[in-house]
């Protein structure tokens, strides 16, 4: 189960060097494509013939449990400096 902590999460995740492309590009076209802003989740499934996306959250959990902030902490982002971050690109100039 995701929220009772029996659920594995490796971040980062074991992949090629392949497959770490396929996935970011596969993501980021996703991303672009639905006009998100700021931070989504995208999840995949990876199958022999590359990526399937299975969902996107564009309000993923920014709990201490939760997975966004534990990939910007793999990515040397402090939960502190992320939060700033999303508050920054969301300031709206000349407020």
């Amino acid at each position: 189960m995701k929220y009772d902590g029996s659920a594995r999460f490796t971040v980062p995740a074991h992949l090629s060097g392949a497959e770490a492309i396929s996935l970011t590009r596969a993501a980021l076209t996703m991303f672009d494509a639905l006009g998100c802003a700021g931070v989504a989740r995208m999840d995949f499934f990876l199958t022999a013939k590359g990526p399937v996306l299975n969902e996107v959250n564009t309000m993923p959990g920014l709990t201490a449990a939760s997975q966004v902030p534990r990939m910007f902490a793999a990515a040397d982002v402090s939960y502190v400096e992320l939060v700033s971050r999303l508050v920054r690109a969301a300031e709206v100039p000349g407020r």
